[in-house]
């Protein structure tokens, strides 16, 4: 009998998941400040009537709230310390993220920080670390994908010297993650469907991933068996409130899996080509994976069997369920509408090693079990190319 390794699991202390959540958010989040910093991004939630519903849940629990609206995609180091800043200046006791990944990422470092530093440059540089925690994080995603809700991590980009990486510390994992289906209806199908694949991704590369552990792996092959089964509903009729329930709980459980063991390599690649070529993250992350599936096989060609099996596909040795597995995923990537080539984004092959820097090779790629440096990394992208 193999032993079990020791491991740690966090998560957030409270977790609030279902259809309507949402407009409770005031009642939930009361006993932790009286003002609220409110950071989401710069039109989605305003015109969807996301915003409105959570602030007036805020204001019927008598808080008070400040909203900071100026989060891009792949938020920078500026806009992080430019969020802080305001919510300093404005004597904010608590911070609620309201969007995507990238809205939860930056308002988790500013919540991290607040109280406690002036800007998140030092974190991000490795120079400084978190000594305690910050002001109470509450999570509210829109999208059912990134997973950052869940995770002890912020991806925060320098756009000066081009280096997307996490800022990460046991004290950014969030108080209380309210999850609510309702706020994905608003999504897009292609929103929908880019986020989902990230969801899905995570989740077997959580499965294969080395830092796994026993609770990791249960989350991660029903999160794998979730997202399969109804992502593609959830693109094709984004309306029916149980395909968007089930995406969005899958999405959780992944969160939940790969916040406790580690993304792979379609991830750390997706890191270097995302900010470079304005790949949306989670086509990057689809398009990537049955690369480096393929490149893994050998090492890791067990699990992959493992995850095929769960979603039902079976062959008669353990490379043909492999293969057949790829073909499915490259079919469901197809299915949902998503990119399967670098090229498709007007991406030249010829730009591919000058963006392949050794100081782009994070974590995710330095554990892969097949070691992948520069030359590696680039060698993949060619093949997605």
């Amino acid at each position: 009998m193999e032993a079990v390794r020791p491991f740690v699991f966090r998560l957030p202390r409270e977790i609030y998941f279902g259809w309507g959540k949402g407009t409770e958010t005031g009642e939930l989040v009361k006993p932790f400040g009286k003002r609220a910093f409110v950071v989401t991004g710069k039109r989605a939630t305003r015109e969807t009537g996301i915003l409105e519903m959570v602030t007036s849940s805020l204001k019927q629990a008598g808080l008070e709230w400040v909203v900071f609206d100026q989060v891009e995609p792949e938020p920078s180091l500026e806009i992080v310390d430019a969020g802080l800043h305001k919510a300093y200046q404005e004597r904010c006791d608590l911070v609620l993220s309201l969007g995507g990944g990238s809205v939860l990422d930056c308002g988790k470092a500013i919540a991290g920080l607040l109280g406690q530093d002036e800007s998140v440059v030092p974190y991000f540089d490795g120079v400084k670390q978190l000594e305690k925690p910050g002001v109470p994080w509450v999570a509210l995603p829109t999208t059912a994908g990134t997973g950052s809700e869940m995770t002890n991590n912020a991806v925060l980009t320098n756009y000066h010297t081009g280096v997307k990486k996490s800022f990460r510390s046991p004290y950014l994992v969030a108080r209380m993650a309210i999850i609510d289906p309702q706020f994905t209806v608003f999504l897009s199908a292609r929103v929908t469907a880019s986020s989902g694949i990230d969801a899905l991704v995570q989740a077997i590369e959580a499965f294969t991933s080395p830092r796994t552990n026993p609770v990791s792996e249960l989350l991660a092959l029903e999160a794998i068996r979730l997202i399969w089964q109804f992502l593609p509903r959830a693109v094709a009729q984004g309306n029916e409130r149980q395909f968007r329930e089930q995406v969005a709980k899958g999405s959780m459980i992944s969160a939940m899996a790969f916040a406790n063991a580690s993304s792979g390599p379609a991830h750390g690649l997706s890191h270097i080509i995302g900010p470079a070529f304005g790949i949306p993250h989670g086509e990057a992350c689809g398009l990537l994976f049955p690369i480096t599936m393929r490149f893994n096989k050998a090492v890791l060609g067990e699990k992959y069997v493992t995850v095929a099996r769960a979603v039902g596909i079976e062959g008669k040795s353990q490379g043909e369920v492999i293969d057949n597995f790829e073909r499915s995923f490259r079919d469901l990537l197809e299915t949902i509408g998503l990119r399967t080539r670098l090229r498709d984004f007007g991406v030249k092959k010829e730009m591919l090693r000058e963006v392949v820097r050794e100081e782009l090779i994070q974590r995710s790629l330095r554990e892969n079990p097949r070691p992948i440096g520069v030359n590696e990394a680039v060698e993949l992208l060619y093949e997605a190319w």
